[in-house]
């Protein structure tokens, strides 16, 4: 006799709510875990929405853009709230690709059609990306020339580290920042390596704090050691906005994320060498970085986090602290926690922990570490990963193409 048990499907799409809130926690790492498992479980349209996402994520934006366009030319099903996510990701794969004019397109379309979905901060981040990219819907494509670069950097009175530019004859020290979503020079340093000024006013929160009128400039050729770096885009803020007189410290421009990532991997060591290897790192296993639009994300003992070295100190977010509540409730005391650059520091409720990570099979050990009790800014990471955590190993190796961060 045969016993038939009975089977119930698995409703499809049943999982793509945990999935897409993964997504917007910001958590691609366990996003593409998930949807690995239960991808079957999903219809087309929702698998196509999902990959397009990911390939965005993790630096893929021109098969993101593929994907993403096949949807948009089809009689989707999908609600206008995910529809309105599909254009969303159209814009930051044309800004990934450096094709402003596109960007522009998608941001025009975005507050056309999806206005009555968006609240004040939405229209007013939109409107202000349409001033970014209506200035530079002209300029050229960032090119970087291929090349080998080994480059000592130093340690300004912040503790940052700078990298030395030549622009023609003339050469200036700027902050190596992966934090920095677009590179940033003062006016007078523009005007003296002779950028190219772009009329325009953006808003833009400066590093003092402050939001302020930022204009754009490009430069035309820079190099970095042997690396030609072509139509180079700077956000340009007044001197004051880069400098902290009272404790003498002035900011000349910074080197933010996409002049870095166009560099396909960089390599910084302990004794403070910027390093572009002439062949890329073999590395096999999962990615444990990811770009949240241009913000680099680290995965470390499954929690996601930003990562950026231009921050010399790491800081932990609300959701590490309900992560590890009761060890933390145990171990700690609450106390007022300053946090924040010169100039811009707020105070929060929260403790100041010791942290052992595991990192490349490598307990990494931080004291004193900020943990801020409650959400500042709605955090959706766990906390920030800084120069702390870095400088404890003798290599740190970033690769764009792979997106891995190893540390040596």
């Amino acid at each position: 006799m045969v016993c038939h048990l009975p089977i119930q499907a698995q409703p499809v799409n049943d999982k793509f709510p945990e999935i897409y809130q993964l997504i917007l926690n910001r958590n691609f790492f366990k996003a593409k875990d998930l949807y690995a498992i239960y991808k079957a479980n999903l219809d087309q349209d929702h698998q196509q929405l999902t990959e397009a996402i990911l390939d965005n994520a993790f630096n893929k934006p021109a098969i993101s853009d593929q994907k993403v366009a096949v949807l948009l030319q089809t009689d989707t099903r999908l609600p206008d709230s995910l529809v309105l996510k599909l254009h969303r990701l159209k814009e930051d794969n044309a800004v990934k690709q450096y094709k402003y004019k596109e960007a522009k397109n998608e941001v025009l379309t975005m507050l056309k059609k999806f206005d009555r979905m968006l609240d004040d901060n939405e229209r007013e981040d939109l409107s202000n990306n349409l001033k970014i990219w209506t200035a530079l819907e002209n300029v050229p494509p960032q090119q970087v020339s291929r090349g080998t670069v080994k480059l000592k950097m130093f340690k300004d009175y912040a503790g940052l580290n700078n990298l030395k530019i030549a622009v023609g004859t003339d050469t200036a020290d700027f902050i190596f920042d992966t934090g920095a979503n677009i590179s940033t020079v003062s006016v007078s340093t523009a005007k003296r390596l002779k950028f190219r000024f772009i009329p325009s006013e953006i808003a833009v929160n400066a590093i003092t704090g402050k939001t302020v009128t930022a204009q754009l400039a490009i430069c035309d050729k820079m190099m970095l050691g042997d690396i030609m770096v072509e139509n180079v885009v700077f956000l340009v803020l007044e001197d004051e906005g880069l400098s902290f007189p009272s404790i003498n410290y002035y900011i000349h421009g910074i080197l933010g994320y996409a002049v870095i990532a166009a560099l396909r991997e960089i390599q910084i060591t302990q004794d403070n060498y910027f390093i572009v290897p002439a062949t890329e790192t073999d590395i096999s296993g999962p990615s444990n970085m990811a770009i949240d639009g241009l913000t680099p994300l680290i995965c470390i003992d499954s929690m996601h986090f930003t990562f950026d070295t231009g921050a010399g100190n790491s800081i932990l977010y609300a959701p590490f602290y309900l992560r590890n509540r009761s060890s933390i409730d145990g171990n700690y005391r609450p106390q007022h926690i300053a946090f924040g650059g010169a100039g811009g520091k707020v105070e929060a409720i929260g403790f100041k922990v010791n942290v052992t990570f595991n990192i490349m099979d490598k307990k990494v050990r931080v004291k004193n570490v900020n943990l801020l009790k409650n959400n500042i800014n709605q955090e959706k990471v766990y906390g920030n990963i800084g120069q702390d955590v870095i400088r404890q190993f003798s290599k740190m190796t970033m690769n764009f193409d792979k997106m891995f961060i190893r540390f040596d």
